[in-house]
């Protein structure tokens, strides 16, 4: 998966916007297309001892390169009685729909 080409200045607004002592995984998803990019951030000390949540972010960053086809698989998995739910009643799925679970859902206002 190619990590995409940002716009340098707001490739330097997202990493400022971080807090320290966190780990991010940022998925965008391209318009137009089922396709995405990634990049992840490690605020942590690099003078510290590794931390295990490292090498879950390394973890999920390799399972992202090497077997999307299961992580696509098991994030459906999640939400799918609900899917299938809506989907029967002729509505459309949202993300909304299915609920977040542990994903706390942003509002950032409307796109200009």
């Amino acid at each position: 998966m190619a990590n995409e080409k940002i716009n340098p200045l707001l490739s330097d607004m997202e990493k400022l916007s971080l807090l320290p002592d966190r780990m991010y995984i940022i998925i965008k998803p391209e318009e137009g297309t089922i396709g995405f990019s990634t990049v992840a951030y490690d605020t942590t000390d690099p003078n510290k001892q590794i931390h295990p949540s490292f090498f879950v972010l390394r973890g999920l960053m390799e399972m992202m390169d090497t077997d999307m086809d299961r992580l696509v698989n098991l994030g459906q998995m999640a939400v799918m009685d609900k899917m299938v739910e809506l989907e029967n009643k002729g509505e459309r799925v949202t993300s909304e729909d299915l609920g977040l679970g542990d994903i706390e859902k942003v509002n950032m206002g409307k796109k200009h």
